[in-house]
């Protein structure tokens, strides 16, 4: 398993988890709501990753950085 984008938020996440069943692409939310701790003791929010098989990674990439790259043209 490869990741391929993270994100802060699950909402987007699991929307680019979609996309990318969509287009035959099994895809894995990995971290959602998971809580850590930094050196100093303080509790953050991890980031939300999405992996894929390493076969496909590449499609993975060029279809997330498509479907990207559309919803920002719509803002």
């Amino acid at each position: 398993m490869r990741m391929v984008r993270h994100y802060s938020k699950s909402e987007d996440a699991y929307l680019a988890a979609s996309s990318l069943g969509a287009n035959g692409i099994e895809a894995f939310v990995i971290d959602d709501n998971a809580i850590g701790g930094n050196l100093l003791g303080v509790l953050q929010k991890s980031a939300i990753r999405i992996e894929v098989s390493e076969s496909d990674y590449d499609e993975a990439y060029r279809i997330l950085t498509e479907f990207e790259d559309n919803i920002r043209s719509k803002d």
